[in-house]
């Protein structure tokens, strides 16, 4: 009896393991069909491996490193203006299409999930799907980018850092030493954003070698944020496991975690605060009026949201900053052509070189303003492919008709190279934005939407000022750079040069007097 019930016990297992085996192969086979020939998006030209599995961007965008936009590149070449690149998802380059993809608040726009989890701040504006919710979480931000907001910030923060980033390269300039121009604008930029969210920076300008290893730091979370974009699980439980554990499995990651802690322990002061009743506390933050506000749902300004927000905020407005920083410094001091003439006009705009005049001031600079644009065009503020989706309406774009829900994205690297708009693309020309502003509509550095660039006020200002001013107050001399420590050669959402690149390094030759 024993042996027919293990008999029948034995015969029971090995048909349900047939059973399953058989439902995975048709499973698979109807996906197979569903996705190369049934789905809504079949009709779209691109290679089949594509159509079938993320597999085809997740090789080029982690086993190599980054390298998706030049496969977009040539995928267009060969297949047309559109092409499907995932199973779900379709690639255009046309630069007159931007405006429609990246639409107004006329019309709706989601994010891909998948675009979502590379950064592990699922609770941020920048990961949020929905566009209801994403509008929400972007009005209690607005009001602390506007002109005026950062009009302010310029007044008692940003022009204070940059002097102290200034004094730091006089010292240079006595030594003769190089500096790392991305050390430095990390610093300086982290050193601004801390300051604006917490009312109490970093200090990373105060330390003589910048904190590199932050800087170092942000190009290892860049490009990690290639594989976690695929498995967003991974950095969800890092970001949730408690700190000790996570910096003993990779101690890089210490920096982040004490970012983290700091930024926890400062929301918990001012829920303590607010909870005393004091109103108008002297370090008043942008989480004092978050917490406060009438328009977020409780759950918005839970601690866990607010620390997100203040992550994101940091980490995206140190980023894409410092990588058009170190490159413009790079292109008008390696053309003497172009320092000369931006020497000119900013002599004669800005007589005392330790008195600046305002941003607004400095965007009537033309030639300054051409060197701003034509940097802005070389060095995207993020050079990822950014997906969006119209969930209530199709898309028509030429010749095809895009259903609904179709993720669809566009990259600014490729529209910013586009030898039709720009001819010769690769070099560094700003006299193509003089005279003749047809090119602004097609210079989207931080993107057009709903969805466009939070900080761009910020960024702006930041960008007039340090150029002004540096150009304006030392003579710099390139230190063992060249271009190939500038131009793009990975993608990891912002663009990277290099791995084996030293950095945008430059001697300080001449510091001017008061």
């Amino acid at each position: 009896m024993a042996a027919i019930r293990e008999l029948l016990g034995t015969s029971a297992m090995s048909i349900v393991l047939l059973a399953l085996s058989g439902i995975s192969v048709v499973a698979l086979l109807y996906t197979v069909v569903y996705r190369l020939y049934l789905s809504p998006i079949a009709k779209f030209p691109g290679p089949k491996l594509a159509a079938l599995s993320t597999a085809y961007t997740f090789y080029y965008d982690v086993v190599k490193r980054g390298k998706l936009p030049w496969e977009l590149e040539r995928l267009h070449e060969k297949y047309g203006p559109i092409v499907r690149i995932t199973p779900w998802e379709v690639h255009i380059v046309d630069p007159d299409f931007y405006d429609a993809l990246y639409a107004g608040s006329n019309e709706k726009r989601d994010k891909d999930a998948m675009a979502l989890g590379g950064f592990g701040l699922s609770r941020s504006v920048i990961a949020t799907a929905g566009h209801d919710l994403h509008r929400m979480r972007r009005a209690a931000l607005n009001p602390f980018f506007s002109k005026q907001a950062v009009n302010r910030l310029e007044a008692r923060t940003i022009r204070a850092k940059i002097d102290k980033l200034c004094e730091q390269l006089r010292q240079r300039s006595e030594t003769g030493e190089p500096v790392n121009l991305e050390h430095a604008f990390v610093a300086m930029t982290t050193d601004i954003m801390t300051e604006f969210c917490f009312n109490q920076c970093y200090d990373y300008l105060d330390r003589p070698d910048f904190s590199p290893e932050y800087a170092k730091l942000l190009i290892t979370t860049a490009e990690s944020s290639n594989l976690f974009r695929y498995c967003p699980f991974v950095i969800e439980w890092l970001m949730a496991a408690p700190p000790w554990f996570v910096e003993k499995l990779d101690p890089s990651l210490a920096p982040v975690l004490t970012m983290k802690s700091d930024q926890l322990a400062r929301i918990e002061l001012v829920k303590q605060s607010l909870g005393r009743g004091e109103k108008e506390p002297k370090n008043r933050t942008i989480f004092h009026d978050l917490i406060e506000s009438e328009d977020l749902p409780p759950e918005e300004r839970s601690t866990k949201h607010l620390v997100e927000a203040g992550q994101i905020l940091v980490v995206a407005g140190s980023v894409t900053t410092v990588h058009f920083l170190k490159s413009i410094l790079y292109f008008i001091v390696a053309d003497d052509s172009i320092l000369e003439r931006l020497s000119v006009e900013l002599k004669q705009a800005i007589l005392n070189p330790y008195d600046l005049p305002p941003t607004h001031v400095l965007e009537q600079l033309p030639y300054l303003t051409a060197v701003i644009k034509e940097c802005s065009r070389l060095c995207d503020g993020a050079s990822s492919r950014l997906a969006r989706i119209a969930p209530d309406r199709e898309l028509q774009f030429k010749q095809w008709t895009i259903p609904r829900g179709t993720s669809v994205s566009m990259s600014t690297w490729l529209q910013h190279h586009n030898a039709d708009v720009f001819p010769d693309p690769d070099k560094f020309d700003p006299q193509r934005w003089l005279g003749d502003s047809k090119l602004d509509k097609y210079l989207v550095n931080f993107s057009r939407g709903t969805r466009g660039c939070l900080g761009i006020n910020l960024a702006r200002s930041e960008m007039y000022l340090t150029v002004a001013t540096l150009i304006r107050r030392f003579d710099f001399e390139l230190f063992e750079t060249s271009r190939g420590d500038v131009d793009m050669a990975h993608d990891f959402f912002v663009p990277y040069s290099s791995v084996d690149s030293k950095g945008v390094r430059m001697t300080v030759k001449r510091c001017v007097g008061i």
